[in-house]
């Protein structure tokens, strides 16, 4: 399987390192979700947490591999770009999705089941698109078990993504700062870091390493042809 190859352990183990700092600080968390949760890899650290862990893949045959991997948790096959996600979704005190969002052609309404779905925190870590406004990158991806359903995504800007949580619902946006070990995340002369990690509150909490994000304006577009 693709995801057990060296690339994605690497990163996933990054990933973690940097999200079991976080779910630490976070208080009395008790069930989560995890949303694109492939072969499990995530569900697994989470449920050796204590968490009661609920799982949810677009594809049945990951979401089947979860459930022979982490046996103690429960594992569905859900596309939550779709408009009837939040039904087949419970509520958890956590939402954790990472490594989705840029896999998605709609990921506003994947934001929006996202929301529905939390009863307090999502976790979220994602690919931005560079722009500086509040645009997307509509990307084509790799057709392999790793990319998302129609192997087309759109990628949103750090501004878009701002956006999209507080339009969905959620009263506070906070944006990670804490170091992630990996090139993803990290500026260099050369390269800028793609990925980033955001935690979005019904609460209003203040944690370690995370900077608030402001709701951005993002008026209509203007077509006058300017002299």
């Amino acid at each position: 399987m693709l995801f057990d190859q060296p690339y994605y352990l690497e990163i996933n183990e990054a990933r973690w390192a940097a999200a079991e700092r976080i779910i630490s600080s976070l208080p009395a968390i008790e069930t989560c979700i995890d949303a694109g949760c492939g072969p499990g890899w995530f569900a697994e650290r989470l449920a050796k947490r204590g968490l009661v862990v609920f799982g949810f893949d677009g594809r049945a045959e990951l979401a089947e591999e979860a459930r022979r991997r982490v046996p103690r948790a429960i594992f569905s096959t859900v596309d939550i770009a779709s408009l009837q996600a939040a039904a087949f979704l419970p509520r958890a005190d956590l939402v954790f999705c990472f490594g989705l969002l840029y896999h998605l052609e709609n990921p506003f309404a994947a934001v929006r089941s996202l929301y529905q779905a939390s009863a307090r925190f999502l976790l979220i870590e994602t690919q931005i698109a560079p722009e500086e406004g509040a645009g997307f990158r509509l990307v084509s991806e790799g057709q392999n078990e790793t990319q998302g359903l129609t192997y087309h995504a759109v990628i949103p800007s750090r501004k878009a993504l701002v956006k999209m949580l507080y339009v969905a619902g959620f009263n506070h946006v906070m944006r990670y700062t804490g170091e992630v070990n990996h090139i993803d995340f990290i500026d260099s002369p050369s390269r800028r870091h793609r990925r980033e990690i955001y935690l979005a509150s019904k609460e209003s909490p203040a944690f370690p390493n995370f900077v608030p994000e402001i709701q951005p304006v993002t008026p209509k577009i203007d077509y006058t042809i300017k002299p």
